[in-house]
């Protein structure tokens, strides 16, 4: 989630789908911006006249809209990009305890600000990370996006920092954490990958495994395979086992 947009938001969910399925992780995205959706847009994924909203209305079953990235893999419910009057996402937490059960782990993209819609989206997830950029209108948004959740007794699992260049006038880590009262888990630097993997339809840990932005992509993604899924649901010592030994060989 975030208070406003172009903060990267939906970046960070492509790239976080992205790392889960290198590693073998069964994850889905679902893009929840029905008024304005980009996931299927920075993955090139082709048209489709069905989407979240015919999944929202109960038209379609939720595996019926589901497309796949041809050279990855991933999987993504998209939105789709033709108008459908009067949806919302009222029914989203009902389509998210679907999803849930056919897929480890589940990535809402939210739209960005403070709405009904999101309010909804608050209700279906049951962690949120806030993303924001390093300065004090964006930390401000994501502090209001903060306490929305908190009144909601949702888990704020942290924020990330997007389009760092180190600059003096950029807010610190200190000064982020203590104006959202919320740990940041990453911070992101700004880096010409992220604009030419999306030219390219492909998610930046894939098109250039290398670059400063997809090596923190990478270590946030992580995070969630070591200790995200597996701490809530406490696996038994086969299951960590199991993921100790699929880890060693990814």
């Amino acid at each position: 989630m975030s208070g406003r947009g172009g903060v990267g938001k939906s970046i960070l969910a492509v790239n976080l789908g992205a790392v889960l399925t290198k590693r073998g992780v069964k994850n889905i995205i679902i893009d929840a911006d029905i008024s304005n959706p980009s996931i299927g847009l920075h993955l090139g994924l082709p048209y489709s006249p069905t989407g979240l909203q015919d999944v929202l209305l109960e038209h379609k079953h939720f595996r019926d809209a589901i497309l796949a990235h041809p050279s990855t893999g991933m999987r993504v419910l998209p939105a789709s990009l033709k108008y459908t009057r009067g949806v919302t996402l009222r029914n989203l937490a009902r389509v998210v305890n679907e999803v849930g059960k056919a897929y480890e782990f589940t990535i809402v993209d939210s739209p960005p600000g403070l709405t009904e819609d999101v309010l909804h989206i608050v209700d279906a997830c049951d962690e949120i990370v806030v993303v924001t950029t390093p300065d004090v209108p964006g930390v401000s948004s994501a502090t209001k996006i903060i306490a929305l959740c908190r009144a909601g007794k949702k888990t704020v699992r942290g924020i990330v920092v997007n389009r760092c260049t180190g600059a003096p006038f950029e807010l610190t880590v200190r000064e982020i954490e203590s104006m959202a009262e919320a740990p940041v888990l990453v911070r992101i630097p700004e880096d010409r990958t992220i604009p030419a993997s999306i030219s390219m339809r492909v998610p930046a840990v894939y098109y250039a495994l290398d670059s400063p932005a997809s090596r923190k992509l990478g270590e946030f993604a992580l995070s969630f395979v070591e200790t995200g899924k597996h701490e809530l649901g406490r696996p038994g010592l086969i299951m960590r086992l199991v993921s100790w030994v699929k880890g060693i060989f990814s």
